[in-house]
Parts: structure tokens; C-alpha cells; sequence
């Protein structure tokens, strides 16, 4: 909920003081005049529509009352106002002056990859406003806030972060997703809107593992290295899709996976590669699963061994000529005449009985016309 780690108040509490111990409360905490943040809002609260001198109530708190951020009484409630009742607004940041892609000159390769640390940016210390991939970055940042919409708070955000990360940047350095992410995190600014910018000037190199990379090689833990290959290929070709087939959703994949995961930890036991898996192992597996789960794993484990068929790995499928079967449904029951009155008798309120009378009619079969007609007339009445 909040942009940072604490509140405004409080960050800027924070770099101002220096910790101490409160007169109040005895905690060790940073303070204003002898006390901390906390009593002071305390001793506010105490000393509301009375006094305007706190120190009496400073040393009288006993507690304090904790509230949501932003949801407190606010200092100066209302919009500031000039002369004459006019509202007063606040001053508009200048535009940022045109600017274009710098003129790339003499680049001097790096000896090797080394990662930057931008939580240590100081503003006073490292900014380089004049910086020509910074002026590019927010002049381009300008033009797409304006595009879309941003509110103010969003474009200053969105520059102090262009101000961090490309202060010192030179022609042919790339700003990776790992370097930026903790020190713009950590102050509360846009990562998404910062890395666009990024990706719109052409400096931007995302090396996040996808979740789906993480999410395969911990299902694939355990499973024998032959096998693996085998399954990682196919789930792979689901996911991403090939030269003749359409990528798959997702879920379908997780479901695919997770459904013939033990099977093949069983099987690992055994064998060393798909091709030393026979269809009595498959039948055997397939035995000890009934009703949807020896339906689904069917289908799965043909998915598998068909692919792998195709891809020359295996020689022979072990899943052809495994019926799979139809799907049994449950048996429809009729209702006896005892429980029919007895749902009627419950029923009190005359909407409850249209909702019955609906029910018993739109339930019946062809060849109850005659009891659904007594049933929603007894109903109705």
C-alpha cells in the first residue's frame, strides 16, 4: 500500500534524526524535540479542539492510537487558497527540451560483464542531468506520459528513476532488470513504467528467468536423466509450440505435468529412458487409477510417448490401442412423492415457492408432464 518501506512523514523522519530515546515511550526510535513520532500524533489527538501547547500532553501519553496511512486527520484540510478566494495551484515542472539518440562515437568493449549497484545513488553526489541518454530518455518519457495519461506523481517518479539509472551511462552499455529492481524498489518508484522507457530507447536487457523455467526444473528434479530429456522436450514444445503445433495455455501444461509426475518418479525407479517403458508398465500404472484420473493420465502419457515416437527417441508407442473409454456419468435418480411433499412442506415464503415450482418444472423429464403439473400446482398454492 505504501511507495516505500514507511510513509513520507516518516522517510523523511527518518533522514533528518538521528535515533534516541524518547521521553515518553523509552523506545529508541528517531526524534523531534525529545520525542518521537508516534507521541507526538498521540499528544495531538489528546490535546484536539483544547490547546495548542503539546508539552503538557507529551508527558501524559500512555498509548497510542494507531491509524491507516493517509487516513488521519490532515494538517491543513482543503485546497490552498490565494487572494480574493482563488485557489492557488501548484507550479508545472518545465517541459524537458527535445533531444534525439546520441551520436554513438568510439566504443571501448568491456574486458567482462560487471554488475552495477544503483542503491548507493546519491542525487547530490552522481546525478548527471547532462547526461545526453538521460535527456533522450526523458524526453521520450514526456511524449509517452502525455500519450497515456500519466498523473504528475507518475511522471516525477518515472524521471528521478531515469535520473538514477542513466546518469553515468555510456554508448553501448545495456541496464539490466536485476541491477534497477532494488534501487528503484527500494525507493518506492515505477519499475514497469521505467523499464518501457528503457526498452523504447534501446538500452534495456531483461535477465528474469521466466517462472515457467523455475516451475519446470522443479518438476523435472528426480526424474532419471533419460526420461528427463524426453519430457522436458515435450513439455517445452506444449508450452513454446513448433513448427507444427500451436503453443498450449499454461494451466494445460501444469496440469499435463503434474498428473504423470509420480508415474515417471515410479518409473525412474526402473527404467533409464522412455524406450524401456512397455505397455504392461503402463497398464500396470493405469490400474491402480480409476474414473477421471485414469482418463486424464491415459491422454497425458499418449501425449507424451507420441511425441516422442515422432521425435525418434522411442521406437515403439506402448499407449497405442489403450482404450480410453467414455466418460461414465451418474445414474439419474427419480424423487419418490414422500420427498416432493416433504420439499414442499418446508417451503414458507412465496418466493421460495416460485423457485420451487421453477425447479420441478424445468427438472422433469417428458414423461412426468402429469406429476410436474401437480407438484407446481400443490407448489404454488
Amino acid at each position: 500500500m505504501l511507495p516505500g518501506r514507511a510513509c513520507g512523514a516518516c522517510e523523511s523522519s527518518r533522514r533528518n534524526e538521528k535515533p534516541a530515546e524518547c521521553s515518553s515511550c523509552r523506545r529508541t526510535v528517531r526524534l523531534k524535540k525529545g520525542y518521537c513520532r508516534l507521541c507526538w500524533h498521540q499528544a495531538s489527538q489528546d490535546a484536539k479542539g483544547q490547546v495548542t501547547v503539546m508539552e503538557p500532553y507529551l508527558e501524559k501519553v500512555q498509548h497510542h492510537q494507531l491509524f491507516f496511512t493517509n487516513l488521519h486527520r490532515p494538517r491543513q484540510p482543503g485546497p490552498p487558497r490565494g487572494k480574493q478566494g482563488r485557489r492557488r495551484r501548484r507550479p508545472r515542472h518545465p517541459d524537458p527540451a527535445p533531444a534525439y539518440r546520441p551520436v554513438p562515437g568510439r566504443l571501448q568493449p568491456p574486458l567482462f560483464k560487471a554488475r552495477r549497484d544503483f542503491t548507493w545513488f546519491n542525487r547530490q553526489e552522481h546525478a548527471r542531468l547532462d547526461n545526453p541518454w538521460l535527456a533522450w530518455a526523458r524526453h521520450t518519457a514526456h511524449g509517452l506520459g502525455e500519450a497515456h495519461g500519466w498523473p504528475r506523481h507518475v511522471r516525477l517518479d518515472v524521471g528521478r528513476a531515469l535520473v538514477i539509472v542513466l546518469s553515468g551511462h555510456v554508448n553501448g552499455e545495456v541496464v539490466r532488470h536485476s541491477e534497477i529492481f532494488p534501487a528503484l524498489r527500494s525507493r518506492g518508484l515505477s519499475v514497469e513504467r521505467t523499464l518501457e522507457i528503457l526498452d523504447r530507447i534501446g538500452v534495456f536487457q531483461d535477465d528474469r528467468t521466466p517462472s515457467f523455467e523455475q516451475w519446470l526444473k522443479r518438476k523435472l528434479d528426480g526424474i532419471a536423466s533419460g526420461i528427463r530429456r524426453d519430457v522436458e522436450h515435450w513439455a517445452r514444445l506444449l508450452h513454446d509450440g513448433g513448427p507444427r503445433s500451436q503453443p498450449r495455455d499454461e494451466n494445460t501444461v501444469w496440469n499435463y505435468l503434474n498428473r504423470i509426475r509420480p508415474v515417471l518418479l515410479e518409473w525412474s525407479a526402473q527404467h533409464d529412458h522412455l524406450r524401456e517403458v512397455t505397455r504392461d508398465d503402463v497398464l500396470t500404472e493405469l490400474d491402480t487409477l480409476h474414473g477421471s484420473q485414469r482418463r486424464h493420465t491415459l491422454i497425458v502419457l499418449r501425449s507424451l510417448f507420441g511425441r516422442a515416437k515422432k521425435s525418434g527417441t522411442i521406437f515403439k508407442n506402448p499407449t497405442s490401442r489403450i482404450r480410453v473409454g467414455q466418460h461414465e456419468y451418474g445414474i439419474l435418480q427419480p424423487l419418490e412423492p414422500e420427498h416432493v411433499n416433504n420439499s414442499v412442506a418446508a417451503v414458507a415464503k412465496p418466493a421460495d415457492r416460485l423457485v420451487l415450482a421453477l425447479a420441478a418444472v424445468h427438472a422433469a423429464r417428458s414423461g412426468a408432464s402429469n406429476s410436474t403439473t401437480s407438484t407446481s400446482a400443490t407448489a404454488g398454492s
